[in-house]
């Protein structure tokens, strides 16, 4: 009886345990999911604002979609920042995607004022909570497994405007909505943050200004970049087929940049910022040149790793703290400043704009030096 007591034993730490891997699989799945949704989002404008400018006229304004779209992103930030549960708050923000999307399709320019409210709302929560759930379910290859899950964000960001290149904007749409409404359904059950720490509320504003500053503008210029590049190129004649594809190499560039060059910054972060940040200023200048305006996706691949090295140099130097409002400074940054080049009656100014922006984070990149290295 002894020996039959403690074979059953075993055989329910072994079903406890086979359970444990196979949730463990779900919720990384969910998280690595979150993520590529969280890149379709933010490329998804880009990709098919050529076709809503055919469908509601050249002078459609994605002005106000961005400015709601960064109202609800804030919002899920601040509702999400410091909560301890992320069921159900994963699963929500997965379907108020999913839904806002569907809205979208289903009633036009009115829909997409109405849909981006919720996207921003689901896309703030997706953006704090799939990053920190995947790391916490893989606490010792955290690092691995964040810049493959961060791999995914490009993945997603590549599809979108290649799938608008070919397909009706509607039903890049509900594609996208089903994906969300998917991975609602296996965050289902998250579980909750394991370290909340709610430590150095003192934050040192003058040493984490600059890292801001860094992160808002980078923000903006790369989603100016995903918006309007599409806007540049046909003005320079190209067709909406090859401003989509160069779009869609734009995002891999990207993400290969971040995989590829993070160990490069990692060594010397500060120092390397400065040669990091000069080559995309070169490129990016090089569009003046119409011929070679073709080659601005390769500005993506420099800027790949930039967003991760400010996070990892912010927790370092400032606290846990301050994540939150590198956060904010991205949404910010990656709304606001897409907004603002909206105001651009000649697309031929579009060039200037992006070249001025490289410039403010290059020499935004030399003030890093100064800042004390120990919080």
């Amino acid at each position: 009886m002894k020996y039959f007591s403690q074979m059953t034993t075993v055989l329910d730490l072994s079903k406890i345990l086979a359970a444990g891997r196979v949730s463990q699989l779900r919720f990384t799945i969910a998280g690595f999911l979150g993520l590529f949704l969280h890149g379709s989002i933010v490329a998804l404008p880009g990709g098919i604002l050529p076709q809503w400018q055919a469908e509601f006229g050249a002078d459609f304004g994605i002005g106000p979609f961005y400015n709601l779209f960064l109202l609800g992103s804030l919002l899920g930030i601040s509702l999400t920042s410091k909560r301890r549960q992320r069921h159900p708050l994963m699963s929500l923000s997965c379907s108020a995607i999913g839904c806002a999307l569907l809205i979208a399709s289903t009633l036009g320019l009115q829909g997409l004022l109405v849909a981006a409210f919720l996207l921003g709302l689901g896309d703030g929560v997706l953006t704090l909570q799939g990053n920190s759930l995947v790391g916490e379910l893989h606490p010792k290859r955290r690092v691995a497994i964040l810049n493959w899950a961060n791999a995914t964000f490009g993945v997603g960001a590549i599809s979108a405007p290649l799938l608008g290149s070919f397909l009706p904007w509607r039903m890049v749409v509900t594609l996208v909505a089903l994906l969300a409404l998917v991975s609602a359904i296996l965050a289902w059950g998250s579980p909750p943050v394991q370290d909340l720490s709610l430590k150095g509320k003192n934050i040192p504003w003058r040493r984490a200004s600059i890292f801001l500053l860094i992160v808002m503008f980078y923000m903006g210029l790369e989603s100016s970049l995903g918006t309007w590049s599409s806007a540049y190129l046909i003005h320079l004649g190209r067709d909406i087929t090859l401003s989509g594809t160069l779009l869609s190499l734009y995002w891999g560039c990207l993400t290969l940049g971040r995989m590829t060059l993070a160990g490069w910054v990692g060594q010397k972060p500060v120092q390397s910022l400065s040669l990091l940040l000069f080559c995309p200023l070169v490129v990016l200048g090089l569009s003046l040149i119409p011929p070679l305006a073709l080659l601005f996706p390769l500005a993506g691949f420099f800027y790949g790793p930039l967003f991760a090295t400010m996070f990892a140099l912010l927790q370092e130097r400032c606290g846990h703290v301050a994540l939150s409002y590198l956060l904010y400074a991205a949404y910010i940054g990656k709304t606001s400043i897409p907004a603002f080049l909206s105001l651009l009656d000649d697309p031929a100014y579009l060039a200037y704009e992006f070249i001025f922006l490289a410039l403010v984070l290059y020499i935004l990149s030399f003030q890093l030096n100064k800042c004390p290295q120990n919080s």
